[in-house]
């Protein structure tokens, strides 16, 4: 699974191997872009020496990252939340990843909590630690949907699996394993309870691919024809997006787009990249550092024109793309619009 978090480490090494999932790679963009796309910088409160903006609601009303507050040489972990002009710093250790945020403003996220990665969420001022089922070890967030349903998946290192977890909005402090399908994680959940991820496909080929789960408990494979793998990383609206293996040999991903109406799959501008992060209600793809429209791509652009120091990781149904540019050892939250 090509999932969207970044500090996993060996644990994220472990759903990779379980999966026999590509790792991350990432293209750079090429081609003529095809509208004028801006770069504008998100403000930090004084206090706050680097920060990241991972996650923007549909509605771009809010956008959520994290942030490093340094004081006398001790760096403390901030949840940062803009909400129109404004930006809030909140200290907590939880605060190493976001994944998500809500049109309520409600944040989901992953921490390094006693020595195990913990998902937690944050709403109306607290932060909760969500519950996680006791077969898994490690557990992750992955998205949340309007209502406050959130998924992701918890790896298992005594059979080297994964699962697709799923925290439901209207039953409170509890977690279920959504099953099936097994063996593989939960990337995003439409507003109306559908889950999208990857997982072993039973009875392959493919070795594995991305599925949708409806909420009466139908399911459909998103596979590519004529590819030997597919990954659903994305989802919102009637589209989901990720990729394919074009060979037997992982790691030469292209990607793809499914109409979750029809389960067609249509490629995406290969500049995009196989890493995808984002797609609207119009299926407009965010990669790595462009933004897919159909068969024509926009590069994001950054300073100083280096391209390797900037990451898009996610984007509201208006187009406006949040995420951060790296400038030495520091980073800096941005936002992209007409893109």
């Amino acid at each position: 699974m090509i999932h969207h978090r970044t500090l996993a480490g060996a644990a994220v090494g472990l759903l990779t191997a379980a999966l026999g999932l590509p790792g991350v790679a990432v293209a750079g963009p090429r081609g003529d872009s095809v509208r004028l796309c801006a770069l504008h910088p998100l403000p930090l409160p004084a206090e706050v020496t680097e920060g990241k903006a991972e996650a923007v609601d549909p509605a771009n009303r809010f956008i959520a990252g994290t942030g490093i507050r340094t004081t006398d040489g001790v760096r403390e972990p901030m949840l940062l939340l803009w909400h129109g002009s404004r930006v809030t710093a909140l200290p907590t250790p939880l605060a190493q990843e976001v994944t998500g945020v809500n049109t309520a403003g409600v944040v989901v996220g992953n921490g390094f909590v006693d020595g195990t990665y913990r998902p937690w969420r944050y709403q109306d001022g607290q932060f909760t630690v969500l519950p996680v089922p006791g077969t898994v070890s490690n557990v992750w967030t992955a998205a949340i949907n309007a209502r406050g349903d959130i998924v992701g998946d918890g790896a298992v290192e005594a059979t080297e699996s994964v699962l697709p977890l799923r925290w439901p909005a209207d039953r409170p402090g509890t977690v279920e394993t959504i099953d099936p399908p097994a063996n593989g994680g939960a990337d995003a959940v439409l507003d109306d309870g559908s889950v999208v991820g990857t997982s072993v496909a039973p009875g392959g080929p493919p070795d594995y691919a991305g599925w949708v789960r409806r909420p009466d408990g139908g399911i459909r494979w998103l596979t590519v024809p004529g590819k030997p793998r597919s990954w659903a990383t994305a989802a919102r609206g009637n589209w989901a997006a990720g990729g394919a293996d074009d060979t037997p040999d992982e790691g030469d991903g292209t990607p793809h787009r499914w109409d979750l109406r029809t389960g067609t799959a249509t490629p995406v501008h290969p500049a995009v990249g196989w890493q995808i992060n984002g797609v609207t209600t119009s299926g407009v793809v965010l990669g790595n550092a462009a933004v897919g429209h159909g068969d024509q791509v926009t590069p994001l652009p950054g300073r100083g024109g280096s391209v390797g120091s900037l990451r898009g990781a996610s984007i509201a149904d208006d187009g406006t793309v949040v995420g951060w540019i790296a400038g030495g050892p520091f980073s800096s939250p941005v936002r992209w619009t007409g893109c």
